[in-house]
C-alpha cells in the first residue's frame, strides 16, 4: 500500500509539473523533485495513521499491515535490499512464539517484517525507543524496551512483554544485545537473558539466520544488496523447558550460526 501511494504521488507530481510547464526538457528535474515531494507526501499519510496506531490493540491487523507496508517501502526504494527467504513454511501461523536472529544492521528489524506476516513486535534498546515518531510507533506495536542502565525498568518491562507474547503476538529478539561486530555476519555474543521472555511465557522459539546485512553500509542506497534469510524449524518450548537459559542460548547460537558459517549461499 505505502509503496503504491509513493509511486502514485510521484507520477502525479511529474504529470502535473509537466502539464503546467510544458517543456519536455524539464522532465528529468520533475522526476528528481517528484521523488522528494512524494516522499514527504507518503510520510504525511503515515503520520495521519498515528491515531489508529495509538488507539488499537497491539495485534490489530491493519496496524501491522501498515507497519509491514511502510517497512517494505523503505526496503525497496531506499535501502534497496533484495531479500531471498528460505523456509517460510517453518513460521507457525498462530501460537505463542518468539523469533531470534543475528543482528548486524539497523535494517534487521525491517527484514523481519518481510517474512513475519503475523503481528510481531520487537525488543529495541531504550535509545531507539526514545526516538521521535519511531519510539511511539514501537510503543504502539507493544515493543519491549531494554534499559541497560536500569535492571528494575527492564524487569518491569519484561512482565509486560511476557503478557504480550502470551496473548499470541510474536516477539522478535536480537539476543546479541546490540550490533557487536558489523563486519562479522555470525553471532559473536550470546546473552542468556534474551531467552527469559520465551521461557517465562512458555513460547516456542523460531531461529532465523540473516546473511548479507554486513554489506548494506557499503552499498545502500546507490547499489542493491542481496540478503539471504534462512528460517529454521521451530524449537518447541516443550523440548527446552527443562533447560537453563544458558543451555537454550547455546542451542540457538549453534542453529543460527550454522548457515552463516557456510559459503553455500
Amino acid at each position: 500500500m505505502i509503496s503504491a501511494i509513493y509511486v502514485i504521488l510521484w507520477g502525479l507530481f511529474v504529470y502535473f509539473m509537466t502539464t503546467v510547464v510544458s517543456n519536455l526538457y524539464f522532465i528529468p528535474l520533475w522526476i528528481i523533485t517528484g521523488m522528494v515531494a512524494s516522499f514527504f507526501g507518503t510520510v504525511i499519510f503515515v503520520l495521519l495513521n498515528f491515531p489508529i496506531m495509538r488507539f488499537t490493540k497491539f495485534d490489530n491487523r491493519y496496524k501491522y499491515y501498515l507497519s509491514r507496508s511502510t517497512s517494505h517501502w523503505l526496503i525497496v526504494f531506499f535501502m534497496r535490499l533484495k531479500i531471498n527467504i528460505i523456509g517460510k513454511d517453518n513460521i507457525p501461523n498462530d501460537g505463542i512464539l518468539t523469533v531470534y536472529a543475528n543482528h548486524k544492521s539497523y535494517a534487521d528489524a525491517f527484514i523481519v517484517f518481510e517474512f513475519m506476516k503475523r503481528p510481531t513486535t520487537f525488543t529495541p534498546k531504550m535509545g531507539v525507543y526514545k526516538l521521535p515518531l519511531i519510539g511511539s510507533w514501537l510503543k504502539y506495536l507493544g515493543a519491549f524496551p531494554i534499559d541497560r542502565s536500569s535492571d528494575r525498568n527492564t524487569a518491569r518491562a519484561m512482565v509486560d512483554a511476557i503478557k504480550v507474547v502470551k496473548s499470541g503476538m510474536a516477539m522478535a529478539i536480537f539476543p546479541e544485545g546490540g550490533i557487536k561486530d558489523r563486519d562479522d555476519v555470525k553471532m559473536v555474543a550470546m546473552r542468556a537473558g534474551a531467552y527469559r521472555v520465551s521461557m517465562k511465557a512458555g513460547a516456542d522459539l523460531l531461529p532465523v539466520s540473516i546473511k548479507g546485512t554486513t554489506d548494506i553500509k557499503y552499498r545502500a542506497p546507490w547499489r542493491s544488496t542481496k540478503i539471504d534469510v534462512i528460517i529454521h524449524p521451530v524449537v518447541s518450548y516443550l523440548s527446552v523447558k527443562d533447560k537453563t537459559t544458558n543451555e537454550v542460548a547455546d542451542l540457538m547460537f549453534k542453529i543460527i550460526n550454522g548457515p552463516l558459517e557456510s559459503k553455500d549461499l
